[in-house]
């Protein structure tokens, strides 16, 4: 979802009015995963933390590819790389992937062998539609506004929006799990350029997010569905979470992400996804993984902490998590009309700050991964992180996170 700041003020009205009369606020579940908590605890996690205080981007990406992943185990000379990038409105990094970060991973990537980089997203539906009927606007000009499309440019790869390609170019995925919420994967499509490419990095950004509490690594696997397949994820939004955690373990995304890393100087809090107020780091900030729930773990505990280091305008009023079923809704009926409010399905958000197994999108993947960790070491580097954070962490999710 992208949430303008027009949209935004018209639907605090609404929502202030019912939240007064208590016909706003809706349920949050606050039970953990029991599914994943019956998993027996496997092996430790890893995550590269780090602060650069100068912003040498380059030798930041390299350093948190080289603390997660040996690239030259995966990364053949000629081999194609997708970068998937955060790119769901007209704003500015942080509400979008830094154009710096993709300037720094392609080049990583050509020195390291190989062929084409492909770089690439679509916009949120706010901004850009494509239907089988026609399209309205498109991820190019968002991308040309906020900066990402001259960051592709200038690094020489190649610019692939999925809108520019067309309806039919996205296949219906088949899952080879159980327990799926996209029908068996009839109702996920997915755009056909991951047939093509041998590797994808996902290169997020860090920011909290209206809807979904907060977005980083699996929250931008949204933005590879087609309209159809969103048009689900937020109309039969009782799974919600579960479904966009699934995206990530439909074939052939699962096989080939390698990393997932988050590059940026700055943090999105309070609304988001388009806006709210900017969490300066003084620096770079790199959070990298090769595995999306301990990316993400540690990703949702920093946002924590950044939120209670940061006061603002924004701190009035937040969707997350009451109102997030009244947001959903105003989105499906702006989107897609009032016949797709017929079969909608409430969104119910879970508590931030809690740890894994409250979380729906994490615990769920893990689950499906049959992955239960059982710790997540922090491999902090760079320059000082702030003593507060580095405290909040140590021990965060009862005791899960380690630095």
């Amino acid at each position: 979802m992208t949430l303008s700041r027009r949209r935004f003020l018209a639907r605090t009205s609404l929502g202030t009015a019912a939240l007064l009369s208590g016909a706003c606020a809706g349920p949050v579940r606050t039970d953990p995963n029991p599914s994943y908590l019956a998993l027996p605890k496997g092996p430790t996690g890893s995550v590269h933390l780090a602060r650069h205080a100068t912003k040498d981007w380059r030798a930041a990406c390299e350093q948190a590819l080289d603390a997660v992943t040996d690239t030259s185990s995966w990364l053949s000379r000629g081999d194609t790389v997708f970068v998937k990038v955060a790119c769901n409105s007209p704003s500015e990094h942080p509400a979008v992937t830094s154009p710096d970060a993709v300037r720094a991973i392609v080049s990583v990537l050509e020195d390291r062998g190989a062929g084409a980089v492909l770089v690439g997203d679509q916009a949120g539906v706010e901004h850009v539609r494509l239907t089988s009927e026609g399209r309205v606007s498109s991820t190019r000009e968002t991308m040309a506004e906020n900066g990402l499309l001259a960051a592709i440019e200038e690094s020489g790869a190649e610019f692939h929006a999925f809108d520019d390609q067309g309806w039919n170019s996205s296949f219906a995925a088949q899952a080879d799990f159980a327990g799926d919420h996209w029908e068996g994967g009839a109702t996920l499509f997915l755009p056909e350029v991951l047939n093509r490419v041998q590797h994808v990095i996902n290169l997020p950004r860090l920011g909290t997010h209206s809807l979904a509490g907060y977005t980083c690594a699996v929250k931008n696997g949204v933005g590879w569905l087609r309209d159809d397949s969103r048009k689900v994820l937020h109309q039969k939004a009782a799974t919600f979470f579960e479904k966009m955690a699934e995206i990530h373990h439909f074939q052939p995304l699962r096989d080939k992400l390698r990393v997932h890393l988050t590059l940026g100087d700055a943090a999105l809090l309070n609304i988001g996804p388009d806006f709210g107020s900017n969490y300066d780091f003084d620096g770079i900030l790199a959070l990298a993984s090769s595995e999306a729930v301990d990316h993400d773990l540690v990703a949702s505990a920093v946002l924590n902490w950044l939120d209670g280091d940061d006061t603002s305008f924004f701190d009035l009023y937040t969707p997350y998590p009451e109102d997030v079923d009244h947001w959903n809704l105003g989105l499906v009926e702006d989107t897609w009309g009032d016949e797709a409010i017929a079969d909608y399905e409430p969104l119910v958000a879970f508590e931030r700050g809690r740890g894994l197994e409250y979380d729906r999108a994490l615990s769920h993947l893990a689950m499906l991964q049959n992955r239960r960790p059982d710790r997540v070491a922090v491999k902090v580097g760079g320059d000082p992180l702030p003593d507060g954070l580095l405290a909040y962490l140590n021990g965060y999710g009862d005791g899960l996170v380690q630095v």
